[in-house]
């Protein structure tokens, strides 16, 4: 949410404020340090375009939906008719999906109303040093703590590894993760992009993922990431890329050359683009 924010202030024709639910964590808030930004309250009738994400539709009423929503849909799991996502596909909306499998899987309900757009995720990250020397295995776990229990339990005994199995300061998170010989990455069977591992990618690293769905747009079993399942199956595809420097070499070179093309400025093109036709796409929502 925060990169768009910033591609509507980049653009010469938009400005952009956010406002904060006043429960909101402040702790790794982007818009801490912004204040100009923020918006003391909810005025949808103060905005031009509204941007919504995720639950945000529940403070914007469907008798008020008037002015044009451009609504950025991040999960395949909108699609669910058991998650309380579902219940807003039939909103009047400019739908921007972060990966081709999302889009997919919303218009395949039947209930989208308003174009759908896909721009896929893009890496935002600050510079990171790279250290000389690379050693033993980062398993990120956030999302699946148990799973990434298990594989630490079965990889300790035969190499360093270092388990994050809850969210850490971004420069902390990063610096674990470049300085591992090999990172796995475990994310849930139907995340709608999942940047993670296309970060491990940019700093070429050896990573090994879960198929998940929308990390099919950049991810290549065998060619730039290896693909594991189960807490097995994760261990053994770290010990091969641990015991074989040609293979982690191969899938390195060929992951940056992938993390590549998800630039920041791609996507901040393609929702300009957006931005520019926005009376035509509303129209036609």
């Amino acid at each position: 949410m925060h990169d768009y924010f910033n591609h509507v202030r980049s653009h010469p024709g938009w400005w952009a404020q956010v406002h904060m639910d006043p429960a909101s964590s402040w702790d790794d808030n982007p818009w801490r340090d912004d204040p100009d930004a923020l918006s003391p309250s909810f005025d949808p009738e103060a905005a031009d375009v509204l941007f919504l994400g995720g639950m945000d539709w529940l403070q914007y009423p469907v008798d008020h939906h008037d002015k044009p929503v451009i609504n950025l849909v991040q999960h395949v799991r909108h699609a669910d008719p058991d998650e309380p996502l579902f219940q807003f596909l039939d909103r009047r909306a400019i739908r921007i999906c972060v990966s081709e499998p999302v889009a997919h899987a919303i218009q395949r309900t039947g209930r989208v109303r308003g174009p759908v757009v896909v721009i896929d995720a893009a890496l935002n990250l600050p510079p990171v040093a790279l250290p000389a020397h690379r050693s033993g295995v980062f398993i990120d776990a956030i999302k699946r703590p148990s799973l990434g229990r298990r594989i630490a339990d079965l990889l300790s005994p035969h190499c360093d590894v270092l388990l994050s199995d809850r969210r850490l300061p971004r420069s902390e998170y990063l610096g674990a993760m470049v300085s591992a010989e090999v990172v796995l990455t475990l994310p849930h069977d139907t995340e709608g992009f999942y940047l993670p591992a296309l970060e491990a990618m940019s700093f070429g690293c050896a990573v090994v993922v879960g198929d998940c769905v929308g990390n099919r747009a950049y991810l290549r079993p065998g060619v730039n990431a290896l693909v594991a399942d189960d807490a097995a199956s994760y261990a053994t595809a770290a010990r091969t890329l641990l015991a074989d420097p040609d293979l982690r070499t191969r899938l390195e070179q060929a992951a940056r050359q992938t993390a590549n093309a998800f630039g920041l400025e791609r996507e901040r093109k393609a929702f300009h683009r957006v931005l520019d036709a926005v009376d035509e796409l509303w129209s036609n929502a």
